[in-house]
């Protein structure tokens, strides 16, 4: 039962990420999102408790995250926050108990198929019913409802494509659909002209060939995607003309230097450095709620923008140190793992460390209180190093027998 729930985990999130348009009307949507993942995620600590040291580090980041709500000003908003970065992070756990052989990655990559298919229609209806906002310009040609600050789901699902393709060789119609939602995924993450979302694809792509994904296979999506955006971009040439002209200055000389991240990260690092409040230098003591809490509140209700400069701000040094730890060890545990090079084993491995490396690029544009792309980089990490780790106990057994 409790992996017949988490089949529905990745749509069912994506899904309530569109509806949030509706907030004010759907008030009780983010509580069935939270109930959801608590519930599942309570099962399987319940149920596989005595597998937690595969993945120690999450629990002992979630613990302290946890403890840090005893001492922040503003609890609801450290509780929303700090609720939707421990359950994406936590929900590693689901992927590497429930999703741990072929068959069940085959089933999770359907997931994904219905990713493709929620966002596809999410953009559809936001073009009909001009839903959400039309950033940069005023162009209204181009809208995705809800999801106008959510493009990493959209980069990672792109980035998912090969891995999908792969478990899902044997259905001809769940490939095509594939193909199709990989390729306007893509070409909506150009459009959208989020660099680090556009970056994201690029090094991902990039991290995947030099982790041994057969070069065939990276020429062979390359292609694809490419003759997709050649027949649908004539389409929205006009759109991503105006949506440039309107960014034009983000590429001027010195156009970082005056970007809020590149400056909330200056008075960032500076006060974590100068020790001038060492227990927030050391713990940040405000749970991932950082307005007003930086640059002696100069950026009025501007939440940080940047990850890095989040977690130092709000929850410190320790907490920074502490989340880089579940990093470490999981990159660890797949390093120990002997290598293997069937196309199965090279799909894995070359996501896995896609997945591990290139969230630290997504993470200089923020976002990882955004719960939906992170659950797909948690669950996928989490079920292929389950699969690799079952596979390698069930071999070990073979050669002790």
């Amino acid at each position: 039962m409790i992996r017949n729930l988490a089949y529905y985990l990745l749509p069912l999130n994506v899904l309530i990420d569109t509806l949030l348009l509706f907030a004010e009307q759907l008030t009780w949507l983010p509580l069935v999102r939270a109930g959801f993942l608590v519930v599942l995620l309570g099962l399987v600590f319940v149920r596989y408790d005595n597998h937690s040291r595969h993945y120690s580090a999450i629990l002992v980041f979630i613990v302290y995250c946890l403890a840090q709500l005893l001492f922040v000003s503003n609890p609801e908003k450290s509780l929303n926050v700090t609720l939707k970065i421990c359950l994406s992070i936590g929900s590693f756990a689901i992927g590497y108990r429930l999703f741990n052989n072929t068959e069940q990655l085959r089933k999770l990559s359907v997931s994904v198929v219905w990713v493709y298919f929620i966002l596809a229609v999410n953009f559809v209806l936001s073009q009909v019913f001009q839903l959400g906002q039309s950033l940069y310009s005023e162009e209204s040609a181009f809208r995705v409802g809800n999801l106008d600050d959510a493009w990493n789901v959209f980069t990672y699902s792109v980035l998912m494509a090969p891995f999908v393709l792969h478990f899902l060789k044997d259905s001809k119609p769940l490939r095509w659909l594939t193909y199709i939602g990989s390729v306007m995924n893509g070409l909506l993450v150009v459009i959208s002209i989020k660099r680090i979302a556009i970056l994201g694809l690029i090094t991902g792509t990039g991290i995947r060939w030099m982790n041994g994904t057969r070069l065939k296979t990276i020429l062979s999506s390359i292609f694809i995607l490419l003759i997709g955006t050649a027949l649908l971009l004539p389409a929205f040439e006009d759109t991503i003309m105006k949506r440039i002209e309107a960014r034009s200055d983000r590429f001027e000389a010195g156009a970082l230097e005056r970007e809020g991240r590149f400056m909330e990260s200056q008075y960032v690092w500076e006060e974590v450095f100068s020790f001038d409040n060492t227990p927030k230098s050391l713990f940040g003591l405000e749970g991932f709620y950082s307005v007003g809490n930086y640059a002696d509140g100069r950026f009025g209700e501007r939440q940080l923008h940047v990850d890095y400069n989040l977690i130092v701000n709000t929850i410190g040094l320790v907490g920074l140190l502490l989340y880089l730890a579940i990093f470490i060890q999981l990159a660890k545990r797949m390093r120990r793992l002997k290598r293997d090079h069937s196309s199965t084993g090279l799909i894995l491995h070359s996501t896995f460390w896609m997945l591990l490396l290139n969230q630290f690029i997504t993470s200089f544009a923020g976002q990882m209180y955004h719960i939906s792309y992170r659950l797909i980089v948690f669950v996928f990490m989490g079920a292929i190093l389950g699969t690799l780790y079952s596979t390698s106990d069930a071999n070990i057994s073979r050669v002790q027998r």
